[in-house]
């Protein structure tokens, strides 16, 4: 008698710092820092690619989790939804036109996607990106975005920031999260060449800036190649998104996929990871910048490995479901298929001959990756 009386103390005293300390130790693990980069309605956000905290997209989430452990089948929590096969820039690294532009003809309609988030919130979907082409040029963006129920999911937008600044107030009324607009370079000159479109680095800022006073959490995605590593201009862009107060930084590293197919060396001279996630560890752990999300530690096989087809998948502007952006490998069309349907065949795709789950990500095209279906050969 008396131990459960001092058990029931000792949790009286600890409970909050236990608990405490299990949100830290998964925010170390999961996304190298464990800052709060901001807050949606009242509730701590961490990252973008995660629901805000006690919220009750997280118990959706967490709901999901424990159902898929009990099941022993992988569940989504995270799709990226593409609104528009247009677009406004001519990235030079674009894994959307020559690879998922192949896809389809007939970009989904209003009332698909309505149908469609309809369908991935049933399903437990905590978090829907939208991304394009250029999503913002499609018009009925804030309307779709309206059409989630906020208490099961939060979005958010990737986009490049030409139309931001105009669209920011009826984003911020429609219920978005968080918008990242894309930066990869921290000057003009460079950055409007990569993208191919003048004047684009300060629509971009401006844009930003829009989203932030209409009380927006902003984000920064860029794509690091080992020239920007070595080069310094990552850290650069680190130092401008502090300057701008953007709230997050997710890095993308640079694939052989899309207008980037004929980039051999990409696959052959990967990107120096080890530098990147010190250079990121760097910064996470300064409070005055804002958190990073590194695609490369994500993907790492020692940490959570490639979530495509297990916690994540992207459906196109033509209602094709793949495994993720950079990987044109259509599972099934939701225009005629039920979502939940071909996710269970996708999950089960994703299994190798082990009946284990393939870590490894397939558009990298690095060494021992596992591809959908079968296995590459490292011989």
């Amino acid at each position: 008698m008396l131990d459960k009386v001092r058990y029931m103390v000792a949790t009286l005293r600890h409970s909050m710092s236990y608990a405490n300390a299990i949100n830290d130790f998964f925010l170390e693990y999961y996304l190298r820092h464990k800052k709060i980069i901001g807050w949606y309605k009242g509730l701590p956000v961490y990252s973008s690619f995660l629901t805000p905290g006690l919220s009750k997209p997280l118990a959706n989430l967490l709901s999901r989790r424990l159902i898929s452990s009990l099941i022993d089948k992988p569940l989504p929590g995270i799709v990226h939804i593409g609104v528009t096969n247009t677009c406004n820039a001519k990235c030079e690294h674009c894994s959307f036109f020559t690879a998922m532009d192949t896809l389809g003809t007939r970009v989904m309609d209003f009332a698909e996607l309505q149908k469609l988030i309809r369908s991935l919130q049933a399903y437990g979907v905590a978090i829907i990106n939208f991304v394009g082409g250029e999503p913002l040029l499609r018009k009925e963006l804030p309307d779709i975005i309206a059409c989630i129920d906020k208490d099961k999911s939060v979005s958010s937008i990737y986009t490049n920031g030409w139309f931001l600044a105009p669209m920011a107030a009826s984003l911020k009324k429609a219920g978005t999260m968080l918008v990242n607009a894309s930066l990869d370079a921290p000057d003009a000159e460079a950055h409007d060449a990569f993208r191919r479109l003048p004047g684009l680095f300060e629509r971009a800022l401006e844009g930003i800036k829009a989203c932030r006073r209409h009380g927006l959490l902003t984000g920064i995605s860029t794509t690091v190649t080992q020239e920007g590593l070595a080069s310094g201009s990552f850290e650069h862009i680190l130092h401008l998104a502090k300057k701008l107060r953007v709230n997050e930084v997710i890095v993308f590293d640079a694939m052989p996929v899309g207008m980037y197919s004929h980039r051999v060396d990409l696959s052959k001279k990967p990107l120096d990871r080890k530098k990147l996630l010190e250079i990121v560890d760097t910064y996470n752990a300064d409070p005055s910048y804002p958190g990073i999300f590194c695609y490369a530690h994500f993907r790492d096989t020692i940490s959570f490995g490639c979530s495509a087809g297990r916690n994540y998948c992207y459906i196109s502007p033509y209602g094709d479901v793949c495994p993720c952006d950079f990987t044109a490998m259509p599972v099934g069309n939701i225009k005629d298929t039920e979502f939940a349907r071909i996710w269970l065949k996708m999950a089960a795709e994703k299994r190798n001959s082990s009946n284990e789950y393939m870590n490894s990500c397939c558009a990298s095209q690095e060494e021992e990756i596992y591809h959908i279906g079968s296995r590459k050969s490292t011989s």
